[in-house]
């Protein structure tokens, strides 16, 4: 069998194990999600954040392994990727949203792909061909580009890319239960956290990747029922924000951003701090976070804290789409 026949795309989403060749007898061996492969390489995401890239002539052997063990105490509750997708859709809302079978066509004025995807899991109750072309008239008719969201790990993605429906960037869903999780964060001398129902001009003016259309943004912002906006401050002076929506036993946490001239101060865990002390307090037994796989610096911000990979999901858009 040659190294090409070692690994199948049938494994893109899931978490596997990988040797590798380092010569001269080496073998180097790499554990995590698999989130690309093509004739020449595979692309491998570890639990501590790294994208590992393998190249597929190096490979000797190669499986697919069992989710990540779970530390005692640090269980959530189980659910399968689309169930947690659909939670995750719960936390950030689209103004318009049209089911089509088990999907859902969502619009938002072109603010964030998640609020103008459409989350493609289950069955649309028609053939797929016809799904995607009437999903495409959808967007079209409201001058949006058709985008698609769905797991790494849903059987209909190789149909997709037959049909011309290239994948885009890959994110992660990572989870941790919250007592746990306010067990080991730690407190951080000097800073304090205030937590608001609404976003301030202060903490809109920290929040990096703010639409320009900030109005239609701040509305998926505060659109959840049940949504905290906090701030921690340092001497009075904003360093740091974040925002936790709940949903029965799930909070979604979203928008954690530092000043710069603080990163790597403590400021992000005690963002996190403050985030999941109300996620107790609304009852909620579980978070999740939604991270693009690259970003490293979080992806190991949040494996240091206890999260750890639910699934990968995937954007795709036609092959003459820019989306």
């Amino acid at each position: 069998m040659s190294s090409e026949d070692l690994m199948d795309a049938s494994w893109l989403g899931l978490r596997v194990s990988v040797r590798t060749t380092a010569g001269g007898g080496r073998f180097t061996d790499t554990v995590g999600h698999l989130l690309d492969l093509t004739t020449g390489g595979a692309q491998v995401l570890r639990r501590d954040g790294r994208l590992t890239e393998l190249v597929r002539a190096d490979v000797v052997a190669a499986k697919v392994v069992p989710p990540e063990p779970v530390r005692p105490g640090w269980d959530v509750p189980p659910l399968t990727p689309d169930a947690l997708q659909r939670i995750c859709h719960a936390g950030w809302p689209a103004r318009q949203v049209a089911p089509l079978g088990d999907w859902l066509r969502r619009a938002h004025g072109g603010v964030t792909g998640r609020a103008n995807s459409t989350l493609a899991s289950g069955d649309p109750g028609r053939p797929l061909e016809e799904a995607l072309a009437t999903t495409a008239q959808w967007y079209a008719e409201r001058g949006l580009p058709p985008l698609l969201q769905l797991p790494l790990a849903d059987p209909v993605n190789p149909a997709l890319e037959r049909l011309g429906w290239e994948r885009r960037h890959v994110t992660v869903v990572q989870v941790a239960p919250v007592d746990s999780l306010l067990r080991t964060l730690p407190e951080q001398p000097g800073l304090t956290a205030r937590l608001a129902d609404r976003p301030d001009d202060v903490w809109c003016a920290m929040m990096h990747d703010l639409a320009a259309d900030a109005a239609t943004h701040l509305a998926i912002l505060t659109a959840p029922p049940v949504v905290t906006f906090a701030t921690v401050l340092r001497d009075g002076r904003p360093v740091g924000i974040g925002r936790a929506s709940a949903d029965g036993a799930w909070t979604g946490i979203t928008s954690v951003d530092v000043a710069p001239a603080a990163r790597r101060q403590g400021v992000g865990s005690a963002v996190m701090r403050a985030l999941v002390a109300w996620a107790a307090g609304v009852g909620a037994r579980a978070t999740y976070l939604q991270v693009r796989a690259g970003n490293p610096g979080a992806l190991r911000l949040y494996a240091a804290l206890g999260y750890r990979t639910h699934h990968p999901y995937v954007y795709r858009a036609p092959a003459h789409d820019g989306a």
